[in-house]
């Protein structure tokens, strides 16, 4: 059986979050966000995973300020998120409380240190989720020369503190492991928990 300790898992899901940040070909670096919809009902969907501190407990994602996101964060600030790496069978759930960060020194260096093609879709003039006659609808004439902040004003940074990490490790052949992490103050309490 994998004989990794619940210290030694802690410190590789950090690193797995950490290695998703700095390569876009890392199982979590796209992450399933569910939050709690308007109506009630969950709402999931995918991000991307763009910052991860474990000595801030901060992880981070960017995403348009007029997203349904931002209006479900904005009124219930609880968020679950879920990474998958299929190749070597495993899962890490996040739950935690988002802080969202539409103005401020943060917000402005994640928009300059984010690559022109990942800005695109801040600099559609309809929503996201916006019904649309034709596929290309929402982009106009500055998609072609874009002033470099045409977009800003939609762009956000989301922010969240986790305070539980959910480690499921399948890939053992003769059994799974589990384990839990639960925020407390400044420290985590680990524990193994059934499969």
């Amino acid at each position: 059986m994998n004989s990794m300790t619940l210290e030694q898992i802690y410190a590789r899901i950090w690193d797995c979050l950490a290695a998703a940040v700095r390569e876009d070909d890392q199982p979590f670096k796209v992450m399933q966000a569910a939050t709690i919809g308007l109506d009630g009902s969950p709402n999931v969907r995918t991000v991307l995973l763009r910052g991860a501190s474990e000595t801030e407990n901060r992880l981070t994602f960017h995403t348009d300020l007029r997203s349904p996101k931002i209006a479900e964060l904005s009124r219930e600030p609880r968020i679950a998120l879920v990474g998958v790496d299929p190749a070597r069978n495993l899962q890490l759930r996040v739950f935690g409380e988002t802080r969202i960060l539409r103005h401020g020194q943060a917000r402005l260096d994640a928009w300059r240190s984010s690559p022109d093609h990942d800005l695109i879709a801040y600099r559609t003039h309809l929503p996201p989720g916006t019904p649309m006659a034709h596929a290309g609808d929402a982009l106009d004439e500055t998609r072609d020369a874009p002033n470099p902040d045409e977009g800003l004003k939609h762009f956000c940074v989301v922010e969240v503190r986790p305070a539980r990490l959910d480690w499921l490790d399948l890939s053992a052949a003769d059994g799974p492991q589990r384990a839990l992490y639960v925020r407390r103050n400044d420290d985590w309490a680990p524990a193994w928990i059934a499969p």
